[in-house]
């Protein structure tokens, strides 16, 4: 059974911020919980979320006829019908309720410039070969998507997995208030969302607010090769375990294989050998977190290793595909920032030394004053990294060809399917394309059009 059912009755019966409970409403047939009024099924429970965009107060009538057992919204008239002042903080104040009253669970939070996704999903991998567990789906992981994850977890979870993400102050502020985590970790310190956090200090001052509210028996997990990390962790006073490939740490990879598959795990002089089925140097780091989360659960190398080897890796995240002619087509379609495009040209130039590389790049967003510098920097790297031939779509183009100061082939497409004027993979061979941009570029187009 849903969690949020067990305690929606009591919790609202008592909070203060609700203003009419209708006597209708059935809180013993609730199915599933949305707030998306197309998906929501008879005796479902909807909360009325508003955006930019929506107001799901406006559909609670719909919702109604179509057989919800209870809406939750700001209206006041209607009926089988929760009002509350503000939806939102109502959705905020139940997951906290209920992460409250659930003393039991262990709750981890996971943060961090580049890695979120993948190490919460690696470290669910490893960890439900012991316990039962429940994490963030996709990428839930703002303060609607957060409380969401909480209010639909199982009344059996043993362990929450919650991705914690921020582009903003005071986001990670507010999630932590929400989840209290007792472990924790910031994969990495860069270059993200420098629209709003305008530097490394800023960025460090807001993850780490992830751990605002340890106890003396919280632990922090954090990457040691990370310079801006390596240089604060003396200064955290509490439980602590680091990983790294290039330091001394608790968690340590070695003997790396050159196509960032095969590597070894040394921890307290033990050795586990690992093969990725997720590859690159990003998702060894990834692993390392996830395995130094998990030894806290008393999880032991070997079932580290089952688990680590079990994840396929997440959609349109440096996925590599095979194709006729020896073809290759990297799919990292799924965002872009300063540190993943630099990482992607790098693994892309040592796992595939030998191909012809081309690049098909979009913009990288919400990168503020720094987005011409840093989209430069990327032109001076496709050149450092052997790139035979870019294009790009989007508004940088310019930035780009300053770095890449004419030393490859360059071309801009102003749309995607442009790109079946250059490129058809049935008519090269022995070649490796990278395509990569930010959300907003919607880059996973392009593979259509290649004849992926």
């Amino acid at each position: 059974m849903k969690v949020f059912k067990k305690y929606l009755k009591d919790f609202i019966e008592n909070y203060n911020d609700a203003i009419k409970i209708s006597e209708d409403c059935n809180f013993d047939e609730i199915g599933n919980l949305t707030t998306d009024s197309r998906k929501l099924s008879k005796n479902d429970l909807f909360i009325a979320l508003k955006g930019e965009n929506y107001n799901g107060n406006e559909y609670i009538k719909e919702c109604i006829q179509k057989g919800a057992s209870i809406c939750i919204g700001e209206i006041t008239i209607g009926n089988r019908l929760i009002s509350v002042k503000n939806s939102e903080k109502f959705l905020e104040d139940f997951a906290k309720y209920i992460l409250s009253s659930e003393e039991k669970i262990i709750v981890i939070g996971i943060t961090g410039t580049n890695g979120k996704t993948s190490t919460k999903e690696f470290t669910n991998s490893i960890i439900c070969t012991k316990y039962k567990t429940h994490c963030t789906q996709g990428n839930f992981n703002n303060n609607l998507g957060l409380p969401i994850t909480v209010l639909n977890m199982d009344e059996l979870t043993e362990v929450l997995i919650l991705e914690m993400g921020t582009n903003s102050f005071g986001d990670i502020e507010k999630l932590t208030n929400i989840a209290n985590p007792d472990i924790a970790t910031i994969t990495n310190i860069g270059k993200g969302h420098t629209l709003k956090l305008k530097n490394k200090d800023q960025i460090f001052k807001e993850k780490f607010n992830i751990t605002k509210n340890f106890s003396r028996n919280s632990t922090f997990i954090f990457n040691l090769d990370d310079r801006y990390l390596n240089e604060k962790y003396k200064d955290f006073n509490f439980n602590k375990i680091s990983f790294s490939i290039n330091h001394d740490s608790d968690f340590k990879a070695i003997d790396i294989s050159n196509d960032f598959k095969k590597f070894t795990i040394i921890h307290e002089n033990k050795k586990i050998n690992i093969n990725l089925k997720a590859v690159g140097i990003s998702n060894i780091y990834n692993s390392l977190c996830a395995a130094s989360i998990a030894s806290i659960l008393n999880i032991d190398l070997e079932n580290i290793k089952v688990g680590l080897e079990s994840f396929n890796g997440i959609e349109n995240r440096f996925k590599i595909l095979e194709y006729d002619n020896e073809n290759i087509v990297i799919n990292d379609t799924y965002n872009a920032n300063p540190n993943s495009m630099l990482n992607a040209l790098e693994m892309t130039n040592k796992i595939f030394p030998s191909k012809t590389k081309i690049a098909i790049l979009g913009d990288m967003l919400e990168l503020g004053k720094i987005e011409k510098d840093e989209h430069e920097k990327l032109g001076i790297n496709l050149v450092k990294n052997s790139f035979d031939r870019v294009f790009i779509y989007g508004n940088n183009y310019d930035n780009y060809k300053r770095g890449i100061s004419g030393k490859i082939e360059l071309e801009k497409i102003n749309n995607h399917s442009e790109i079946a004027n250059y490129i058809n993979l049935k008519k090269i061979n022995d070649t490796v394309i990278l395509i990569k941009g930010s959300r907003g570029s919607k880059m996973e187009n392009i593979l259509e059009y290649i004849g992926a």
